[in-house]
């Protein structure tokens, strides 16, 4: 039996990339200090800053809130932090969440925020997968369009300065290599790992990622050892569909079971790639006063005439009023 290399207590976890041997208190230990780390290497949120919490009540979503919880309270900021959730109105899945989530706020003393697609975007995503007709579209395209603009409308409306998201190290990895196989520079460009953009105009709130290094494994693991509740019942639109993502996941962890830092090398080569075009670049899309991006603008130069939102250049109505047009919620 391995020891833990901090206490010598029986080991229950070996951490590849560093080799290290650790105990179930070490581990959970370790975890939140580089969530710490993160946080502070990236400058991602002060003890003044006024944070909504993304929360699904998945296990990413409750493990970065409890973190952000310790992080201000030992900062001793006095701040409240709030938690947004989407209900997409997917029936048989999304109750079991919202009731773990709605629970987990309250035993915190955390405000909730609960935004329903029906009240929102018009439709459910269960009515709006009856909706659709074109191939293009599918429940994913409608799910991830819909929720990320409710969140940031959400998140604006109470005067956040930061949307809190908790996407991880495979998360990451998996969307930059996916953007290079599209060959989507634009996204990689605009979406960096550590999730900061800053909007002059206001439009969009900053989006920051605490668990951009902690690989999901020991989220899960972290999960199980603190106790926390881990939803039972899988989307069941996911399996509907060929997601290019799936395949990308599928492969990353083949390979990481030869390399145990390839998705640590994908996170660096995207903060490369970032800081080469923020040297390089003379047009002010990216700023070169900072190395880690705090201040990247979105240079969006067109404004959605339906809805009056920013929308990318060559685009005349944004993407989630198209969404609308697809199903006749906008005529």
């Amino acid at each position: 039996m391995k020891k833990c290399q901090y206490c010598q207590q029986n080991a229950v976890y070996h951490r590849k990339i560093s080799n290290e041997y650790v105990c179930k208190d070490h581990f959970i230990l370790t975890v939140e200090k580089k969530i710490r780390k993160t946080v502070r290497k990236y400058q991602m949120f002060s003890p003044h800053d006024k944070l909504a919490v993304g929360i699904s009540g998945g296990k990413d979503s409750l493990v970065v809130l409890y973190n952000v919880i310790q992080i201000q309270k030992y900062r001793q900021s006095t701040v409240p932090i709030h938690a947004i959730l989407i209900d997409e109105g997917i029936q048989g899945y999304r109750e079991e969440s919202k009731a773990i989530a709605t629970k987990f706020c309250s035993e915190f003393g955390i405000t909730l925020h609960i935004v329903e697609f029906s009240n929102t975007f018009g439709l459910s995503l269960d009515e709006s997968v009856k909706m659709i007709r074109d191939e293009e579209f599918n429940a994913c395209t409608i799910c991830g369009t819909v929720r990320r603009r409710l969140l940031n409308d959400k998140a604006r409306d109470l005067g956040m300065d930061y949307l809190v998201i908790g996407h991880n190290l495979d998360d990451q990895a998996e969307t930059f290599l996916q953007n290079i196989l599209r060959n989507d520079l634009i996204r990689t460009l605009q979406h960096p790992p550590w999730g900061n953009i800053y909007d002059e105009s206001g439009h969009f709130i900053p989006r920051v990622k605490p668990l951009m290094e902690i690989p999901e494994a020991e989220i899960t693991l972290y999960c199980y050892f603190k106790n926390f509740p881990i939803q039972s019942n899988p989307c069941p639109y996911v399996e509907s569909y060929f997601i290019l993502r799936e395949r990308v996941q599928q492969f990353l962890n083949q390979l990481e079971e030869h390399s145990a830092e390839i998705k640590y090398n994908l996170i660096r080569m995207h903060e490369n790639l970032l800081e080469f075009f923020n040297s390089s670049s003379n047009d002010g899309k990216l700023d070169s006063t900072s190395k880690w991006g705090k201040k990247n603008v979105e240079n969006f130069q067109n404004q959605c005439k339906l809805c009056h939102e920013p929308t990318g250049r060559q685009r005349t109505i944004c993407y989630y009023c198209e969404l609308k047009k697809k199903l006749r919620i906008l005529q």
